[in-house]
């Protein structure tokens, strides 16, 4: 017989058994069959209790299981409902980003009149989002972000070149990239004109318009240059805030294409030192006030008359009224606090005339701290030799500009009047 035969003989021959508890029972029979009793009956009662924790472990599990089925989410009943979660989740997705696209179309750009026409400089290796932001500024299109994605996509940004570009406030990305993509003006010489009367804000965004510079940097400038050009212009020394307000003298200059701010400033002050040593200024008059206070009474008339021969009138009124020690309480002070739209009102409120500033000469005595406006030649003639008159009053009383001046208050609240029955006001 071989090893195998006999391996085979004995599994053959093995007789299953019973549980574990099984075998004890037949083991602690057997023992108590040798050994008496006691043993015997220690035994069961250990078993017992093996037993009744079998049991406790077999119902915890049971337990577990069924918690498990319990938890276990829900078949979806229907593939119908599945599809109308997804759709619904869809719609929610496709509406953001057609909100988030639209509002990038649509976002608002500075507060430019539409449809003016602009000139637009694109420096010398500037890149599509350089002329992004210089598109929002000028007023060209609403969105930065907007028009370099939309330059992309039309592949034109690659082929946008430096220059002088002529566009429309407004047109749009499409409208803006179209014009870009051509050769730009080949100009060498524009003309800007600054009219008289005008804020420096307002100069800022005229310069920008007609020689396409920044209105920003050219505002931020001229707000704070006045200490660079003391030196050279001494008048300027103590200028209200370091403001060159008065001194950017109106007319009509020739410039390169490619000036800077700092270039149509220095020209500005420089016509502005020309005139200003043109006049002639009786020594009397530079005993009385500084070229600073002659600058701000020449922007209140600038400001006050609307009829050229009437500037010496509304200087000898502000000369009457300093000497008086007459608050000067003229609506052109206040004017120059309120925005553009504002500066023509006719009637302040009485909210208006109280101001907290400097500038607002119904609550503050004397001159205002600087000129209110870049005076016009005339205006700063009628300052240096203003009519001699006994006026303390004028109110607009025709529709043609002409005001009535008045020496007594009884003699002014008739114009004024004479000025509601004409403007309704």
């Amino acid at each position: 017989m071989t090893m195998a035969d006999n391996i085979e003989y004995r599994r053959s021959d093995r007789k299953k058994t019973g549980s574990l508890t099984d075998k004890v029972r037949a083991f602690d029979s057997a023992r108590a069959s040798k050994n008496g009793n006691g043993t015997s009956e220690s035994r069961s009662a250990r078993l017992e209790v093996a037993d009744e924790h079998a049991a406790k472990r077999d119902e915890r599990t049971r337990r577990r299981l069924e918690a498990g089925r319990t938890l276990r989410p829900p078949k979806t009943k229907s593939p119908l409902v599945a599809l109308l979660v997804f759709g619904i989740v869809g719609i929610l997705i496709a509406s953001l980003v057609f909100c988030g696209w639209h509002q990038l179309i649509r976002s608002p750009g500075p507060d430019v009149e539409p449809g003016r026409e602009v000139a637009v400089i694109i420096p010398e290796g500037a890149r599509v989002r350089d002329i992004a932001d210089i598109l929002v500024e000028r007023g060209i299109v609403a969105n930065p972000l907007m028009f370099q994605i939309m330059a992309r996509l039309k592949g034109g940004g690659a082929y946008f070149q430096p220059g002088r570009f002529m566009l429309v406030t407004g047109s749009g990305y499409e409208a803006a990239i179209a014009a870009l993509s051509v050769t730009p003006e080949a100009a060498e010489v524009v003309r800007v004109t600054i009219i008289e009367g005008l804020r420096i804000d307002q100069v800022a965004h005229s310069v920008a318009d007609q020689l396409g510079l920044s209105p920003t940097e050219f505002e931020e400038r001229a707000r704070t240059a006045a200490p660079d050009y003391v030196a050279k212009y001494p008048y300027l020394e103590g200028a209200f805030q370091d403001s060159l307000e008065g001194f950017l003298f109106p007319d009509t200059y020739e410039f390169t294409a490619d000036a800077t701010v700092d270039d149509v400033i220095e020209r500005q002050l420089a016509r502005f030192d020309e005139v200003w040593q043109s006049i002639q200024v009786p020594q009397d008059r530079l005993d009385s006030f500084s070229v600073g206070e002659l600058v701000t009474i020449a922007s209140l008339c600038e400001r006050e008359a609307r009829l050229d021969d009437e500037r010496s009138l509304v200087a000898s009124v502000i000369d009457n009224r300093l000497q008086s020690a007459m608050m000067l309480q003229f609506c052109s002070t206040v004017q120059f606090l309120l925005p553009p739209e504002r500066l023509t009102d006719l009637r302040l409120s009485d909210a208006d005339t109280r101001i907290d500033s400097p500038y607002n000469t119904y609550i503050h005595e004397g001159l205002p701290p600087g000129p209110i406006c870049n005076p016009s030649r005339l205006s700063l003639e009628a300052a240096a030799r203003p009519a001699i008159t006994d006026y303390l009053y004028f109110a607009l009383t025709s529709q043609s500009g002409e005001q009535t001046f008045s020496v007594t208050y009884e003699e002014h609240e008739e114009a004024m009047r004479i000025s509601q029955e004409v403007f309704g006001q």
